[in-house]
C-alpha cells in the first residue's frame, strides 16, 4: 500500500465525514490516481460522492488538521420544528439538510413531525491564529486570502485587523473580515480570534455552496474556481449565484468558460442598486476563476470583463457627482486595483 493509500484511508472526506473506501492503484498508469468516497442512499443505490486527486487528498489532509468532522445522527422532527433550527441545533447550514436529504425549499415546507432527516456531518474550526492557517483549513491559497482581508478591510495594512465593529459601505454593522455582526458577537476581538471567526465564515459559505452545487460538482471544480466563488458567496452570499441566469447550470456542468462570463451581478441586496465597487469586486471574481487557463484567457472572458468594468466606470462617475467626490482621483484608483488584475488585457478609461 503505497503512502496516498495510506493517508486516504486514514482520514475522511472533508465534505461528508463518512468512511473511505481503499481504492488498488494501477501501477501501469502513470496519470493522477483518483479515489473515491462512496455511500448508499436512501434508494440503497451506491453513488459516487467525490473523485478527488492525489493533491487533493494532500490538501484534505492538512486541512483535517484545522477542520473537526462529527458524524449527526438521524433526527426525528418535533412539532414546531423548522429546517433552519434544526441546521442551528446540530452546527449546519440549512441548505445543506435539504441537499442531504433530496429537499428543496417548497418540499420542506411540507414536512411534518414524526418524519425523520439525515443530518450532514458537522464540521468546526481549530487550530487558526493567522492568514496562513485560514488558507490551510479552506484549501486555498494564501494569497487569496490576502487579497479577500486587502477587499473587505479597504485600506488596513495587511498585519492590522477590525478588532472593534465598523460600519461598511452598504452600512452593515461589521467586525473582524467582512463579518456581518449577529445578536451575541463579541464586540471585542483579538487578531487570532479575527482570523479563526473569517474562517468559520468561508467553512459556511464552502458548505453552502457544496450544498447547491452538488457535492461531487463542488469538490472537482478548478481551485480558481472555487476561490472565484468563495469570494462571491462571502461578499454576496450564495444565493447571487442564482442572480444570473443559468450560471449554476453551468457551474453544474463544468462549463466554466461559460460560468465566468456569468460573473456580473453588481447590485447591492439593501438598495437593489447598481454599485461600482460591487462591479469591481466582480473583476476580481473573473480574474480570480479565469487563473484556471494560466494566462491563456479566452476572449470572451475578457469582454466580459471589459464589459463590466465599462459598467464600473460608469456608475463610479454618477456616483462621485452625487456624493461630490473627485472623479480623477477615484478613477486612478478603481485602475489600479483593475489593471492588478489584468494587467493589461482591458481598455481602461483614464478620464
Amino acid at each position: 500500500m503505497d503512502w496516498l493509500t495510506k493517508i486516504w484511508n486514514s482520514i475522511k472526506t472533508t465534505f461528508t465525514g463518512g468512511e473511505s473506501t481503499p481504492v488498488k492503484q494501477k501501477t501501469s498508469v502513470k496519470q493522477p490516481i483518483f479515489h473515491g468516497t462512496k455511500r448508499t442512499t436512501h434508494h440503497n443505490e451506491i453513488t459516487m460522492m467525490s473523485e478527488i486527486s492525489d493533491e487533493q487528498i494532500r490538501t484534505n489532509s492538512i486541512r483535517s488538521k484545522y477542520i473537526t468532522t462529527v458524524k449527526n445522527p438521524p433526527y426525528k422532527m418535533k412539532q414546531g420544528d423548522s429546517i433552519d433550527k434544526i441546521a442551528q441545533k446540530f452546527g449546519v447550514e440549512t441548505l445543506s439538510i435539504l441537499a442531504y436529504n433530496g429537499l428543496d425549499e417548497k418540499s420542506a415546507k411540507t414536512l411534518k413531525a414524526g418524519q425523520v432527516l439525515r443530518i450532514p456531518p458537522s464540521r468546526k474550526i481549530k487550530n487558526v491564529k493567522n492568514l496562513n492557517d485560514i488558507a490551510k483549513s479552506m484549501g486555498v491559497s494564501l494569497d487569496f486570502v490576502k487579497r479577500l482581508k486587502k477587499l473587505e478591510d479597504k485600506g488596513l495594512p495587511e498585519n492590522k485587523f477590525h478588532n472593534t465593529p465598523y460600519t461598511d459601505n452598504a452600512g452593515v454593522p461589521t467586525i473582524g473580515i467582512g463579518h456581518a455582526l449577529k445578536k451575541g458577537d463579541p464586540k471585542q476581538l483579538s487578531n487570532a480570534q479575527v482570523c479563526e471567526l473569517c474562517a468559520k465564515d468561508l467553512l459556511k459559505v464552502e458548505e453552502n455552496l457544496s450544498a447547491k452545487l452538488g457535492q461531487k460538482n463542488y469538490a472537482k471544480m478548478p481551485q480558481s474556481m472555487k476561490e472565484a466563488l468563495l469570494d462571491m458567496a462571502f461578499n454576496k452570499g450564495v444565493d447571487v449565484l442564482d442572480k444570473t441566469s443559468g450560471m449554476v447550470y453551468c457551474l453544474k456542468t463544468g462549463k466554466y468558460e461559460a460560468a465566468i462570463n456569468k460573473m456580473t451581478y453588481n447590485k447591492s441586496f439593501a438598495t437593489g442598486k447598481e454599485m461600482s465597487g460591487l462591479s469591481k469586486r466582480r473583476l476580481f471574481d473573473i480574474s480570480v476563476a479565469t487563473r484556471m487557463y494560466k494566462g491563456k484567457i479566452p476572449q470572451s472572458n475578457i469582454n466580459t470583463a471589459q464589459q463590466v468594468y465599462n459598467r464600473g466606470i460608469e456608475l463610479l462617475r454618477q456616483e462621485c457627482k452625487t456624493k461630490g467626490l473627485n472623479f480623477g482621483n477615484m478613477l486612478a484608483g478603481y485602475n489600479k486595483d483593475v489593471q492588478s488584475y489584468f494587467g493589461n488585457r482591458l481598455k481602461l478609461i483614464t478620464k
